[in-house]
Order: structure tokens, then C-alpha cells, then sequence
């Protein structure tokens, strides 16, 4: 597994993944989206830097498009 340096102060980042506990469902939406109901795209990523603390999440961008366009 590879490590990318912290943006914030270089130092390695820890890559694992975003949890909730319950039955709730954490993800992103866009405010673009149209309509009553809006439609989460999952975070299927997450680095934490071990150092500062600096957390970057990532989903995939291919999932986003559909749900906006």
C-alpha cells in the first residue's frame, strides 16, 4: 500500500476507511442534484495524517457525475 505526504505538513498519512456506527449512511451530496430526493454517493476512502491530524476523503468521481448530470 502506498502513502502520499500530509498537504498540510508532509508528513505520512494513514489510508483507511469512513465509519458510522448504526444503520446510518455517511456519504456526500451534491447540492446540485435535482428534485425531492437526493442521492448519496458513498466515501469509498479516507487518509488521516498521522502527525497534524489533517483527514481527506475520496469517493468515486464516476458515481458523482451520474447522480448530477
Amino acid at each position: 500500500m502506498e502513502t502520499h505526504p500530509c498537504p498540510k505538513c508532509a508528513a505520512p498519512m494513514d489510508e483507511g476507511l469512513l465509519s458510522i456506527t448504526g444503520s446510518s449512511n455517511l456519504g456526500y451530496v451534491s447540492k446540485k442534484q435535482t428534485g425531492m430526493l437526493k442521492a448519496q454517493t458513498r466515501i469509498s476512502q479516507a487518509h488521516a495524517c498521522l502527525s497534524c491530524g489533517y483527514v481527506e476523503l475520496y469517493l468515486n468521481p464516476q458515481e458523482l457525475k451520474s447522480k448530477i448530470s
